[in-house]
């Protein structure tokens, strides 16, 4: 991973392999398995999106919050999001995940 590689992206990937550490400890653990690959999917598709207008506005809102506690608050939600992605979650591109940490963001700010 590039030292300018999108933070985001870097977390789906400590997601996907702590993901596979599951699925290696239990070879019957086929959802961890599933979850994994579908993290690693999101992280290289993340690093691979191109600027959007909702990338964009993740940035300012990243920044917005930045300028209090919030980011710790957000980092921490985007955490506990990513723990469920392959359990009760499965955004299906990097854009539907990107909308979800603005989702996440939007609650943050306003409460």
């Amino acid at each position: 991973m590039s030292e300018d590689e999108a933070p985001e992206a870097a977390a789906l990937q400590r997601a996907a392999e702590r993901r596979l550490l599951l699925a290696d400890a239990d070879p019957a653990d086929t959802a961890s398995l599933a979850a994994a690959r579908h993290l690693q999917t999101l992280a290289d598709a993340l690093r691979a999106m191109p600027d959007n207008p909702e990338w964009e506005q993740y940035r300012c809102l990243c920044h917005w919050l930045s300028a209090s506690d919030g980011i710790t608050d957000l980092a921490a939600a985007a955490h506990r999001y990513n723990a469920t992605i392959g359990f009760g979650e499965w955004p299906e591109t990097a854009l539907d995940y990107v909308r979800v940490l603005n989702r996440l963001a939007n609650q943050l700010i306003n409460g």
